[in-house]
């Protein structure tokens, strides 16, 4: 098994979050086919994934509450969504090796899923009249391109494979 990265700090994962809280609260108006994927879910999938720390979910949930008083209809929606998205992630995430992308892609494709139909479903509670169908009308699109924003997002924050000196393969230093 892999060791986690631990190298990210907050210092370093805050920025990040905030760029893509600025990029998804003044670019939204940019749909593609319909829709704006959600970077910053994207970001808390990769950051949940790569390190052990919890800066994924912290951070996931402050820009939740930004996201929640700038652009959401019900105060809180997208922080629970947040939230929810982190449970399956929370429990495989020492299943699968961090290092690979698909995995991750993977993470990605399940937290889309919980977004995209526990949104659906916490609107439809307060009486939004969005019907289910819409939703799916927009869900392949929706999770293929967070599926490549968190490829590229994890291939951005990779690091190299760190080796275990009792690794029959191991020289020396991080390869």
């Amino acid at each position: 098994m892999m060791r986690r990265h631990s190298k990210m700090k907050y210092y370093i994962a805050a920025p990040i979050f905030l760029v893509g809280f600025l990029i998804q609260t003044t670019l939204s108006f940019v749909n593609i086919l319909g829709f704006f994927p959600n970077i910053v879910l994207c970001l808390m999938v990769v950051f949940s994934f790569l390190y052990d720390e919890n800066y994924g979910i912290i951070l996931g949930i402050i820009f939740g509450v930004l996201l929640d008083l700038s652009t959401q209809q019900y105060f809180g929606t997208m922080t629970l969504l947040i939230v929810l998205s982190y449970v399956p992630i929370f429990f495989l995430r020492h299943v699968f090796n961090n290092e690979k992308v698909l995995p991750d892609m993977l993470m990605s494709v399940i937290a889309t899923l919980i977004y995209a139909f526990g949104g659906w479903t916490i609107h439809h509670i307060f009486g939004s009249p969005v019907s289910i169908g819409s939703v799916i009308d927009i869900l392949p699109a929706l999770v293929i391109s967070n599926a490549i924003i968190v490829c590229v997002m994890h291939l951005i924050l990779v690091r190299t494979i760190i080796r275990h000196r009792k690794d029959r393969s191991y020289y020396g230093g991080v390869v």
